[in-house]
């Protein structure tokens, strides 16, 4: 029996894996925590609403933070793009004698992770244009 020396690589490593399973999402969630932190404390100091905010820069910070988080988003979504493709490719060339769970379940994670990274990614632009159409103290 031969042994293949390119067979003993993984497609995708585990932490890329990862990644691009949990970027876009955990981006999404940052911004949502992060930015609703942000508004709350300089709108609804001491418990009593205001009708600006305290900080009149504040609209930017959490449009900027919306921005960058929108960026890691796409680098996610393209990570587990990239990584669905490769273990796709990789279970296509496997023979019915030779094949490996292993390389089976990491494509599944990574159908997943494409599959949950495209809906976190809408769910980051939906954010950002409701932060750009209502004002934070309203």
């Amino acid at each position: 029996m031969e042994t293949n020396p390119a067979q003993g690589r993984r497609p995708v490593s585990v932490p890329l894996l990862t990644i691009g399973t949990v970027a876009t999402p955990a981006a999404w969630l940052l911004q949502i925590c992060a930015g609703e932190t942000l508004i709350a404390h300089t709108c609804f100091p001491h418990d009593m609403p205001l009708h600006m905010p305290l900080a009149s820069s504040v609209e930017w910070g959490v449009g900027g933070m919306s921005a960058l988080l929108f960026i890691v988003g796409l680098c996610g979504t393209g990570l587990a793009w990239r990584n669905w493709r490769r273990l796709k490719r990789s279970e296509r060339r496997q023979t019915p004698e030779s094949k490996d769970t292993k390389v089976e379940g990491e494509a599944f994670v990574a159908r997943l992770g494409l599959m949950a990274s495209g809906l976190f990614l809408f769910a980051l632009v939906a954010t950002d244009v409701a932060t750009g159409l209502v004002s934070a103290c309203t």
